[in-house]
């Protein structure tokens, strides 16, 4: 250790004397304090050696202390050597470590000069115990205030007799005014001020007009001497929190000669008052629903015992009695009451329902309806199970009972109302069924005659303009048949049944057939009818009846609403498709029509909707058609349009693409087989005169020979009389007299050697229903009337080839 030089024995024996007065050290006044000597005592209280005090701390006292006390240290005791207070005394509290942790200690330490050089003495006293007992008192008032104030939002503490007052306790949701809130530190603030601050600023005067009178310092220690406790409420100005009503209770702590210590708490009062609103508004609501229950029962869960709060009429006082009855035990009550007065259908459900074990392990409210058997016969009774939470916080379930008894009876006549409803309404749709089919028929028989014999004609035409004439007929014919084909299955297309009925088709022959057909009115009303057509991919798979009622809704709306001299543009694309095999077709229809207003424009595809202005005839019923159409074949449709300039309709619809060049192959190779049709005989079922002449020249036509039957039974008796081989195949027609198309195919199906021959369905029906039942019936293939014969002569060759694959 490192020792100022001392030459004069009278430092030496300056030393033993300083060992003797305790915790004495001495230090030099350069950095870290290193020091001088140490005594005894010192080291004892520390519970060092001096060798460990120069190994650990570096000699130095800077490194003894404890961090948060060394800057202290050091600005006290730059501010003694600053102010040349050479030679004063200075106490100062602070942490020296000691091999057992820090101790508190009290320093009483001076500066000194000696040979020009300054350094520090002093002595330490250990005041650990003091302080940490300091702490805990600290800490046990910090709890005890917690305690007392837990309740309130704002707490004060004062001394009336010093009048002055501090904050201990604020979580800013009182009021925001200033006054108390401004006592946010423990500076204390004069009492009476800050209580007149409150008054002026703050309080609403009336609702306590006394404030002062019963707060300021005189009044309240005298009313605290003689209750030690003062309440009032009062209003104060809404603030930013709501709070408008407050409640301040007072407490006297203690008094003594010059000091009167208080504690005052304050607390909104309208969360008080809000909560006891929502708990009388949820004991009114209880109420008012019990007045449904005639009986309202609580079940102890814990013991099982029965509280009867509402038995209103002779059904509540039955079970109140019966509840005393077995003692208001439920385990006892509840068998009793199933067996007494429940209906042998529901007991098993009642006791199940109600039983003990499961009110206490369920969690949710219920309710179940059973049959109660009244003097009067079966009542239905519903019980409510709801649960509830006593004082106790123990669980316990309410049970409320009440008559449905008409509700119930009500709902099954409701239900049985709506059964005949549906049956009716399935008859009706039955009947509409049947009208729509016999419709089908009786519209497309003619249609059928006319056709034909149209195709008849076309071979004796020479000249060009007839010839254009005949074309234009046949395109228009089988618009309308199309047509007639789409309106017979809009009762499908409603009820979601109507499925897509897809073959091969060209794009160009669907776009070029309509349009062809509105040339001629285009004509009439001097509208240009212009059709641009860009597609690489021609041959798709599509329903085209579907396609070409679009079509011919969407054109003839175009002309119908365009002025003479406008145009009417058919615009079709074919874009780009992300999906292998398909192709992205978009048909244009763009006029320079009347438009439409941006208001019915939502409205376009509601039925029976139409513009007012447009003052044109018409059901409304187009434009829902064309938008269940293209939903049907997952496409999309926008309508551009503006009042007085016309509009624009965009379809897109991706469609599946057909190869062109196998599809053509496939055709020549089925025309050159060997199943030609030629010298092949055929049995042709058909009871309708001109239809059976006008099949019979077509068939005859392409080679066959035909033999004619009148009716199915007439069908089943050549089918039999005749040799095995006679007929190739038939064309069988569905509805004929005696016996229709299916019996007769059924029938010939059960003929042995014979239940091979092909049999295609010839029908004028067009339902794809009618499709199914032919070829569940037993038939190979459908094909509608008019009789396109390509079609017929393709379909003929290809289930003969299939036939003989087999």
């Amino acid at each position: 250790m490192k020792f100022f030089k001392r030459q004069k024995k009278n430092n030496m024996e300056l030393d033993e004397v300083y060992r003797l007065l305790g915790g004495y050290y001495r230090c030099s006044a350069d950095e870290g304090y290193p020091f001088l000597f140490v005594s005894d005592d010192f080291l004892n209280t520390l519970h060092w050696t001096q060798k460990e005090i120069e190994t650990e701390f570096d000699n130095k006292l800077i490194h003894m202390l404890h961090p948060e006390d060394r800057s202290r240290l050091e600005k006290n005791r730059d501010s003694m050597l600053d102010q040349n207070n050479v030679g004063s005394c200075q106490n100062v509290i602070f942490r020296l470590k000691g091999k057992d942790g820090y101790h508190w200690v009290s320093d009483s330490y001076s500066a000194l000069k000696q040979d020009s050089a300054l350094f520090f003495q002093g002595n330490i006293t250990d005041v650990t115990s003091f302080m940490l007992d300091k702490e805990k008192r600290a800490e046990e008032r910090n709890q005890m205030l917690t305690a007392l104030t837990m309740e309130y939002s704002t707490v004060i503490m004062g001394d009336l007799m010093e009048n002055v007052v501090v904050v201990v306790k604020h979580d800013g949701h009182m009021y925001d005014h200033g006054g108390l809130d401004d006592f946010l530190s423990e500076d204390k603030k004069n009492y009476t001020h800050s209580l007149h601050d409150f008054y002026n600023r703050v309080l609403v005067k009336e609702s306590c007009p006394d404030f002062l009178d019963i707060l300021s310092p005189i009044p309240l220690m005298n009313a605290l001497m003689k209750n030690e406790i003062v309440e009032l409420q009062y209003q104060i100005y809404p603030n930013s929190n709501g709070n408008e009503s407050l409640y301040a209770r007072a407490i006297r702590l203690y008094d003594e000669k010059h000091h009167f210590r208080f504690m005052m708490g304050f607390r909104p009062m309208d969360e008080v008052r809000k909560k006891e609103n929502v708990l009388e508004l949820q004991r009114e609501i209880i109420e008012g629903i019990s007045k449904d229950y005639f009986s309202v029962l609580l079940v102890d869960l814990g013991n099982g015992q029965i509280y009867s709060y509402r038995e209103a009429g002779s059904n509540g006082k039955r079970i109140a009695d019966f509840c005393r009855s077995y003692h208001d035990r439920w385990t006892e009550l509840l068998p009793a009451y199933a067996t007494q007065l429940v209906s042998d259908a529901s007991r098993e459900d009642f006791l199940e329902e109600l039983s003990f074990e499961k009110l206490k392990s369920c969690n949710e409210d219920y309710s179940f309806t059973y049959e109660y058997m009244s003097d009067e016969g079966i009542l239905y009774y519903q019980a409510h199970v709801s649960y509830v939470k006593k004082k106790d916080r123990t669980r316990a379930v309410v049970i409320g009972t009440r008559n449905i008894d008409d509700l119930i009876k009500k709902e099954r006549l409701q239900k049985e109302q709506l059964k005949q409803a549906y049956i009716r309404a399935e008859n009706a749709n039955k009947a509409k069924t049947d009208f729509l089919n016999s419709m089908s028929h009786d519209i497309r028989t003619p249609m059928n005659v006319i056709l034909g014999y149209n195709q008849l004609m076309k071979r004796q035409l020479t000249d060009p303009v007839l010839v254009d004439y005949q074309k234009k007929i046949e395109q228009s014919g089988n618009l309308l048949l199309s047509i007639i084909n789409d309106v017979l299955n809009m009762a499908c297309i409603e009820s979601g049944k109507s499925v897509l009925s897809e073959s091969s088709e060209s794009i160009v022959d669907m776009v070029e057939e309509v349009t062809n057909v509105f040339g001629a009115m285009a004509l009439e009303k001097e509208i240009v009818l212009d059709t641009k057509i860009d597609i690489v991919h021609k041959q798709v798979l599509c329903d085209s009846t579907k396609v070409k009622e679009i079509l011919v809704n969407l054109i003839g709306n175009a002309i119908k609403y365009t002025h003479s001299g406008g145009r009417v543009t058919v615009d079709v694309k074919e874009l780009e498709c992300s999906k292998d095999g398909y192709g992205t077709y978009q048909i244009q229809i763009i006029d320079t029509g009347i438009g439409m207003s941006e208001s019915f424009i939502p409205t376009l595809f509601e039925a029976f909707t139409r513009e007012a202005s447009a003052n044109i005839i018409g059901t409304g019923l187009g434009m829902p058609i064309v938008k269940k159409l293209v939903d049907m074949m997952g496409g999309t449709i926008d309508v551009e349009s503006k009042l007085g300039e016309g509009s624009t309709f965009t379809i897109t619809i991706d469609h599946k693409l057909v190869d062109e060049e196998r599809s053509e192959t496939k055709q020549k190779d089925l025309m050159n087989s060997e199943y030609s049709l030629k010298g092949k005989h055929v049995l042709l079922a058909e009871d309708n005169e001109l239809n059976a002449e006008f099949a019979k020249i077509i068939l005859e036509d392409c080679g066959l020979h035909v033999d004619l039957a009148r009716d199915g039974l007439e069908c089943v008796g050549k089918v039999v009389q005749k040799p095995f081989g006679s007929y190739d195949f038939i064309l069988m027609d569905i509805q004929m007299p005696n016996m229709n198309g299916y019996l007769a195919t059924q029938k010939i199906r059960t003929i042995p050697e014979k239940n091979t021959i092909p049999i295609i369905a010839m029908s004028a029906n067009a339902f794809d229903e009618d499709k199914k039942q032919a070829l569940n019936a037993g038939m190979d293939g459908y094909i509608s009337k008019p009789i396109d014969m390509d079609k017929l002569q393709s379909q003929i060759i290809e289930i003969l080839k299939e036939k003989a694959g087999n």
